[in-house]
């Protein structure tokens, strides 16, 4: 009997739940008339999706499967340019290889899309910066972010390649100001923990030390399965 009482009071919560959100009558009859599997099909199809759990459950398997085939994504990827070798399909085997470390192919590829109408595509100048300062070529990559703030991109990712590349290049003024302003717009910890390395690398051993405090915080709140990613930015920016 309570098993019964449970069900109903769960279906007239459901119900509720449909009229209030204004989502389509059918879903009441399916509820009503399917016990148990109605309300199940509707919270996997209707609550679940708008609570952002799913995203958060595609990221944690994808990090899986990376974890359990490192070169799934590049496989596919080249595999996909081979047949069909449009910039789409290079920009996402540019992709793959940057996840796999390979920046100088990864560099290549990028500049390969920069033609006819993606020759101003922000996506592919900012992926062409990035590999730039991998491969330590800092110069050029401040020259594709120029090329994105004539365009008006200066957001946090951009600030990011800016800030690093500034610095190799012993522009430390500049760098801090787009540490300053990325570190705290980013979601992943990165940004944040360069920050603090390189506070600490110019003698600013006070505004560091209250950066891996706000990055302490930051980091109490990453979900479980994105601990050990973060815990590697901490120890990287503590360095």
């Amino acid at each position: 009997m309570p098993i019964l009482v449970l069900s109903l009071i769960i279906q007239i919560a459901l119900i509720m739940h449909v009229i209030r959100t204004g989502r389509p009558n059918g879903w009441i009859f399916l509820i009503l008339f399917a016990p148990g599997i109605g309300s199940a099909i509707y919270v996997l199809m209707e609550i679940l999706p708008s609570t952002g759990i799913f995203p958060s459950f595609r990221k944690a398997e994808q990090k899986v499967i990376k974890a359990l085939d490192p070169t799934r994504e590049l496989r596919a990827a080249q595999e996909a340019f081979d047949l069909t070798p449009t910039v789409g399909n290079r920009l996402r085997l540019a992709d793959a290889s940057v996840e796999m470390g390979d920046f100088a192919n990864a560099e290549r590829l990028y500049k390969d899309c920069l033609e006819g109408q993606f020759v101003d595509d922000p996506t592919v100048l900012l992926g062409h910066a990035r590999t730039l300062v991998e491969l330590g070529r800092n110069q050029e990559a401040l020259n594709r972010i120029n090329q994105l703030r004539v365009l008006g991109r200066e957001g946090p990712a951009e600030a990011l390649v800016f800030a690093r590349a500034a610095e190799a290049l012993g522009q430390d003024e500049d760098a801090e100001e787009a540490y300053g302003f990325a570190a705290p717009r980013i979601p992943t910890l990165e940004a944040h923990a360069r920050y603090i390395r390189f506070l600490r690398h110019v003698g600013k051993d006070v505004d560091a030390t209250r950066e891996l405090q706000e990055f302490d915080v930051r980091l109490s709140r990453v979900p479980r399965h994105f601990q050990s990613d973060a815990r590697r930015w901490r120890t990287f920016g503590v360095a």
